[in-house]
């Protein structure tokens, strides 16, 4: 049974998204591919250690570290109506102010595309 690229991409999950990524781009020699786990419940107590330890609101999903000393950013998007928080969108701009490039994907094909643009991939 085949389902059609719309059905797909209704039913697989950001979290399914991120997985198959990174499961993906752990194959490539010259990339390292690392989660920044920002989200989750925790005590109050353990999310200001956290805090003063650097975690910051809004980081991208996904740090990827590629040649030449480059580190790129994805935001994984899944719902049809998931937005950036403002605290993405200031992290998107931080990172277009620094040089660093920053992409929000919503698919597995469309991550390979901009790691191409990013020169990443071949």
């Amino acid at each position: 049974m085949s389902i059609t690229v719309d059905e797909y991409r209704s039913t697989i999950s950001e979290h399914d998204l991120q997985s198959e990524l990174v499961e993906h781009l752990e194959k490539v020699p010259d990339m390292y591919v690392f989660a920044i786990p920002n989200a989750g419940f925790r005590t109050l107590r353990m999310g200001a250690r956290m805090k003063r330890e650097g975690m910051r609101a809004g980081m991208a999903d996904l740090g990827v570290m590629m040649p030449a000393g480059r580190i790129g950013w994805l935001e994984l998007k899944r719902a049809k109506r998931s937005q950036q928080s403002i605290q993405q969108k200031a992290f998107q701009q931080r990172c277009l102010r620094l040089g660093h490039p920053y992409a929000i994907v919503k698919s597995l094909d469309e991550a390979k595309k901009i790691l191409k643009l990013w020169g990443a991939l071949k």
